[in-house]
């Protein structure tokens, strides 16, 4: 060909990705034995040097943990998450890379000796839709859509919904308003799903979804809610920092928590109970979802298993009691409306 053989010089006469080329050439999964065979068999015949190649050190299992950037900076609960697969790679002798991406990076962060992949964050962002495609192995940690055939490791947000409308139902409530920061998330729409069928069996109802933002004008908004028919005696933030702006905006409103509306909030976060108030929530089991990933990830990986039905391991939320719900009062809420 007259010229010096490089990886992308192969990887074009191919017609593969570089990525592609470079894992059949060193032995690593993530390409089928047919196109290894191909690229291999290529690599001979154009005399391309396999020394080249970065040295792999076979002793160490390395494996990359996927999260778009948004996530891992907004949400305390993916770096709960995140330190628990720390954890449990650290016990079973894996390296975890952490790779925080935006929209500029891609599967080229990955090191060439990845034994396995854990894909975190919302899918709806597009940053870890490339990986799902890879054909290493990988466990998603979220919810997979219907049918498709991966590993998963999920918090089993309808239940933690249930567990909350549940609660409250019990208490007397038989209106309470869901707010979402992000309604295209499926976890949060699970967690709202369960509330609604929690409040069905009270014989009451759950409102319609209210968008909730950072930019939001959270004390409009409240008030805005509180007009409607029938009025909510009861709130529920889709996670804790959602319900935690909205505890401040009743306060600073004047109303009392929980004497004239309830507050619940989601995930159990570091700031339910560290910045003046003790919010109930639901706790997901966030370290022990990332440790259950990593277990899965290494049983994929174990001899024999390549081949095995996708798995799906749903882990269960707990009601936190603290300070912020307690029995409606509809009547002191009405009260409380018609002095503002």
């Amino acid at each position: 060909m007259g010229q010096k053989i490089t990886l992308d010089v192969l990887a074009v006469h191919l017609g593969l990705s570089k990525f592609s080329v470079s894992r059949a050439l060193s032995g690593r999964p993530g390409v089928s034995e047919k196109t290894r065979g191909i690229v291999l068999s290529a690599a001979r015949e154009l005399g391309y040097n396999h020394s080249a190649l970065a040295p792999i050190n076979t002793r160490e299992r390395v494996v990359h943990l996927i999260i778009p950037q948004a996530d891992a900076i907004n949400s305390s609960f993916w770096v709960e998450v995140i330190e628990g697969a720390e954890a449990e790679a650290r016990n079973m002798g894996y390296r975890l890379v952490v790779d925080v991406l935006g929209e500029d990076r891609g599967v080229e962060v990955l090191r060439e000796d990845v034994h396995g992949l854990l894909l975190a964050g919302r899918r709806s962002r597009g940053i870890i839709e490339p990986f799902m495609n890879l054909g290493i192995p990988k466990v998603l940690i979220g919810h997979p859509r219907p049918m498709e055939l991966v590993d998963s490791v999920q918090a089993a947000n309808f239940d933690g919904g249930y567990c909350a409308g549940d609660v409250l139902g019990s208490q007397g409530h038989r209106c309470i308003a869901f707010f979402t920061d992000a309604p295209e998330d499926e976890g949060r729409n699970l967690r709202q799903a369960g509330l609604v069928e929690a409040m069905r069996i009270h014989g009451g109802v759950a409102l319609p979804a209210v968008r909730f933002s950072s930019g939001s004008d959270t004390k409009a908004l409240i008030l805005e809610t509180l007009r409607s028919t029938p009025v909510p005696t009861a709130f529920a933030g889709a996670t804790d920092f959602v319900a935690m702006n909205l505890a401040w905006g009743l306060l600073e409103l004047g109303f009392k928590i929980p004497q004239h509306i309830s507050v619940v909030g989601s995930n159990d976060s570091h700031t339910a109970s560290q910045l003046g108030i003790h919010l109930s929530t639901v706790r997901q089991p966030m370290q022990e979802i990332g440790a259950a990933a990593m277990q899965m990830l290494h049983w994929r990986l174990a001899p024999g298993n390549k081949e095995a039905r996708p798995r799906r391991t749903v882990l269960t939320p707990q009601f936190i009691e603290r300070s912020t719900h307690g029995p409606a009062d509809p009547d002191g809420l009405t009260d409380r409306l018609k002095e503002l």
